[in-house]
């Protein structure tokens, strides 16, 4: 027998986020029950969002352990904190992320003063006045950080062998070069690294010409590191032989605009060989070879996540991705150009990664020299491939550049019934039947964008009075 607070749960559970708060309005005990769940997690990183969580966070504070105010404008950040400066604790609060916020280092200060239990902290480009290493050594249970550096140095006498040392538990570090880093900054940071005794299960370094040793001896010391994340860093020095075996754990690696391309890590280095656990790859700015997606598919036997951005590589090698690694849950692609790039990831019929459940590819050149009968043929294979993945949950064809008339084809070829959400650029003109057959054969859809001006109010009106739980989004 259920109790009415475990029925409430239960509810909670499978509603959607943006028809929890309905729940509220049912009963008092529902209210009660409700509350300290939506309350948890605070986003509040627009105007918009600031203006309805005002009123009402002052009351709440006690509830939340996550708060986000990214991007929020400096009044509205000091008027946010204002209701929360009344009291003398957050006492459940864990996680804070200050990105690109006016915050004052007087208002942070305060504000983490009041979270004792904060844990996760991310506030690259606050532009603070005093280093973020000073400003944080208040807070001994960090876990995790991320921050940019910026001109600040940390003050005379300052003890850089020791610098890490107030944070017994870190073991998530990300660190941000800004554009106002300075050449002092840099060495005082070098040091700072270069001395320190981190052990690091995630590291993310977003810092261009730093020397390669400071990087490689963080993750010689940190055996039990199971994210590695590098931007704009240099791939090609031979340093990184050293850190093989520190990679064993590995678990997700993030590749960005890498100096000196990726080859030596798929050729010279092997680091994907030494990488047995290996999940999660994210390229980005590199040209991938045929032979490189070879030995992804052969060695990243467990890759349930790839993404590849920006990157130059030919269809048929990422087909060898999705024909060998059967676990696949997750492919992101930012770049599928060349005449018939899409075409040539379907045509050889069915992918073995029948546990895809997101599937993304953004600026899609679609171009056929064969007249439109031939590209509806493409269009067919392509949806027929796509209905055997019965676990398919998200779908996005992202800014499709098409040269023919025909759209993507929802209601001639169908989609697989178990997306959530959908997101179609490129359709060309919606009809009715379109939403007639998505609000018939797509009972779990949530979540529909579409390119502005595709679809006319009045389909718009006819989705919203047939399907009222779809969200509708236009992509400008």
């Amino acid at each position: 027998m259920f109790s009415i607070p475990d029925i409430i749960l239960i509810v909670f559970k499978q509603a959607s986020p943006w028809t929890r708060l309905t729940l509220c309005l049912l009963s008092k005990s529902c209210s009660e029950i409700v509350q300290p769940l939506i309350w948890k997690t605070v986003l509040c990183n627009t105007i918009s969002t600031f203006k309805k969580i005002k009123p009402h966070i002052g009351q709440r504070v006690h509830y939340i352990e996550a708060l986000n105010i990214d991007l929020l404008p400096a009044p509205f950040v000091s008027s946010l904190l204002q209701e929360i400066s009344p009291f003398q604790v957050l006492p459940n609060l864990i996680s804070l992320s200050i990105r690109d916020t006016g915050i004052s280092f007087d208002q942070l200060s305060e504000l983490l003063e009041k979270a004792p239990q904060l844990k996760d902290i991310a506030l690259e480009r606050c532009g603070l006045t005093k280093n973020p290493l000073e400003v944080l050594s208040q807070c001994k249970n960090i876990e995790s950080m991320a921050f940019g550096y910026g001109n600040v140095l940390l003050p005379g006498g300052f003890d850089l062998n020791t610098a890490f040392s107030p944070w017994t538990r870190l073991r998530r570090l990300s660190i941000l070069w800004p554009a106002s880093g300075t050449a002092a900054t840099n060495r005082q940071f070098d040091e700072v690294f270069n001395r320190s005794q981190l052990d690091l299960e995630s590291l993310e370094w977003n810092v261009p010409c730093w020397q390669i040793d400071i990087i490689a001896g963080i993750i010689a010391r940190s055996p039990n590191l199971k994210r590695l994340a590098l931007n704009n860093c240099d791939l090609s020095e031979s340093k990184w032989v050293q850190v093989l075996p520190s990679l064993t754990n590995l678990q997700s690696i993030t590749f960005h605009n890498a100096l000196g391309g990726i080859q030596p890590f798929f050729n010279r280095y092997r680091v994907f060989q030494a990488c047995p656990l290996i999940q999660h790859v994210d390229l980005k700015g590199f040209n991938i070879l045929h032979q490189h997606f070879k030995v992804l598919a052969k060695t990243a036997t467990a890759l349930t996540s790839l993404t590849l951005g920006e990157c130059q590589f030919p269809p048929d090698g990422l087909r060898h991705i999705l024909d060998q690694c059967d676990g696949l849950e997750r492919l992101q692609v930012h770049k599928l150009t060349g005449a018939g790039s899409l075409r040539k990831l379907f045509e050889k019929g069915p992918w073995a990664c029948i546990k895809l459940q997101e599937l993304e590819f953004h600026n899609i050149v679609w171009t056929t020299n064969h007249g439109e009968a031939t590209t509806k043929e493409y269009l067919d294979t392509m949806w027929k491939s796509l209905s055997k993945l019965s676990r398919l949950r998200v779908l996005k064809l992202k800014h499709v550049h098409r040269s023919d008339s025909l759209g993507l084809g929802i209601h001639w070829f169908g989609a697989p019934s178990s997306l959530e959400n959908l997101h179609l650029a490129g359709h060309g003109s919606w009809m009715e039947e379109d939403l007639e057959w998505i609000a018939e054969h797509l009972p779990r859809l949530e979540k529909l964008v579409v390119v502005h001006k595709e679809m006319d109010t009045v389909l718009q009106s006819w989705l919203y009075m047939n399907r009222p739980g779809i969200r509708l989004f236009e992509e400008v």
